[in-house]
């Protein structure tokens, strides 16, 4: 196929889809692509954006470049599913036609009133003396028709001392009002979380900046306000922060606090914070409310710029699998959605040092426990393989993907370490979906995401360096 060439800021147009659609056929014999991960059908994907259960159905949106695998003009991508299992693609949401948003309809949340789904979004509009920080809505009947509001922009500038990186709405509702926060990057560099509220989701009124007991980096993205058991949860996205062994590691990270919200004293009062996964690819998570209004969130299978060997299959990245929420000692835990547990279904106990799988699409769980100071898993054949480890010595968790024969993202580093739960044995859960993978330890108390190119074939292998119990189950959707 010859591939065409597009300005980094051009907007689908109906003179497009032949083309897309010549695309599309050409992504779908990639033989990186997952089964039960939403991914791009061509370009990039990136946020989660506007996660909702509406009318009886899941709606996830989400940042998408259709022409390239690469970062240009964001479009909001669209599907829709009954049960977190069988989606369908509901094609472009949102493409950015208007002169307000000349540059791209870049993230944002929803929320439900009077029977409809209010879609907000940064409209990124950009002059030659900088970003002019705009805020925009639209709005998704039951029938699926999206319209743009005609008071686009409802927010137009920046409040005094902010500079023009103001970005990623998130609107909820507490006590009878709408309240907004905002990711946003001072005059002086410093990242800032700030307030807004509203009587109708149209008029908005600045409150100020929301006190909180972190570092912010140098710029703050896609907040996110959940509450979990009866409890706040703050989760954030700071650029910026400095690394360390055990944490921060990737490129941009993300954190949650556990606490409450003041919204009178705009304090955010945390009785605990950590980052919320280890891997190598999880960023800008959005936390929403699912049926019977389940506390969930969603992830970027992503992080910042990055090349992956998928890219010249012309699509990259995706989404993680839906989680959800709850709370352990204080501690914010995300594990699989039980809609999707159920799909593996055809199981297999094993009792070995070794195992050949039958699918690289499966869920395999197991206990490992303190024999040795140091224990690991390796993934893939003795030439081509990813590894993970338990060192219950050091207290730490270890993954290590740096004897693949397809490198991943080298320059942001092959190791990625968390401090383990000071346990003697852990629950593990690893899900691999072709080059997705998430790794669960005691259900989420720690996690890792991250891309891997060495599992596309049906049959590889699995070796423990300990006789491990367990079972392996494949998906069957």
């Amino acid at each position: 196929m010859k591939f065409q060439t597009f300005n980094h800021y051009t907007y689908l147009e109906d003179k497009h889809i032949y083309y897309l659609k010549q695309l599309e056929n050409f992504v779908q014999k990639s033989s990186f692509l997952p089964h039960y991960h939403l991914y791009p059908k061509t370009g990039l994907m990136n946020d989660p954006n506007g996660l909702a259960y509406f009318n009886n159905q899941y709606h996830f949106f989400y940042q998408w470049f259709p022409f390239e695998p690469n970062h240009g003009m964001k479009h909001w991508g669209h599907a829709k599913s009954a049960d977190l299992v069988h989606w369908e693609d509901k094609a472009i949401a949102l493409i950015p036609n208007q002169e307000y948003e000349k540059n791209g309809c870049y993230s944002g949340n929803s929320i439900e009133k009077d029977g409809l789904l209010y879609l907000f979004y940064t409209a990124n509009y950009k002059t030659p003396q900088g970003k002019i920080p705009k805020q925009a809505v639209c709005i998704m009947d039951k029938s699926g028709i999206i319209q743009k509001s005609e008071k686009n922009p409802i927010i137009d500038g920046a409040p005094e001392g902010m500079s023009g990186e103001i970005r990623d709405p998130f609107v909820f509702e507490r006590d009878g009002s709408y309240y907004m926060l905002l990711g946003a990057k001072d005059e002086h560099d410093v990242g800032q979380l700030l307030l807004y509220t509203s009587q109708n989701l149209i008029d908005w009124g600045y409150q100020g900046i929301i006190s909180l007991p972190i570092d912010k980096g140098y710029m703050l993205e896609c907040p996110s306000l959940i509450q979990v058991e009866g409890k706040d949860v703050l989760i954030i996205s700071p650029m910026g922060l400095e690394k360390e062994e055990t944490r921060y590691q990737n490129q941009f990270s993300t954190v949650y606090l556990v606490g409450k919200l003041d919204l009178s004293d705009k304090v955010f009062y945390a009785e605990y914070s950590n980052e919320v996964d280890s891997g190598f690819d999880f960023y800008a998570p959005q936390a929403f409310y699912g049926k019977n209004n389940v506390p969930m969130m969603v992830a970027w299978f992503g992080c910042g710029e990055q090349e992956l060997p998928s890219d010249k299959d012309m699509w990259k990245h995706g989404l993680t699998m839906p989680y959800e929420l709850k709370l352990k000692q204080n501690h914010l835990t995300h594990f699989v959605v039980p809609e999707l547990l159920e799909q593996f279904k055809q199981k297999q106990p094993f009792h070995n040092q070794k195992l050949s799988t039958e699918s690289n699409s499966y869920h395999l769980a197991f206990e490992v426990s303190n024999h040795q100071d140091v224990m690991s898993i390796q993934f893939g054949s003795s030439r081509d393989y990813w590894k993970l480890q338990f060192n219950f010595k050091q207290n730490q968790i270890c993954v290590d993907r740096s004897h693949l024969s397809l490198p991943v993202d080298v320059p942001n580093g092959e190791i990625r370490k968390t401090i383990g739960l000071n346990k003697n044995s852990y629950q593990v859960d690893v899900f691999i979906d072709n080059s997705f993978v998430e790794i669960f330890i005691n259900e989420g108390r720690k996690s890792f995401a991250f891309r891997t190119f060495n599992m596309t074939t049906k049959h590889h292998d699995i070796l423990f360096d300990w006789e491990a119990i367990g079972e392996i189950g494949y998906y069957q959707s």
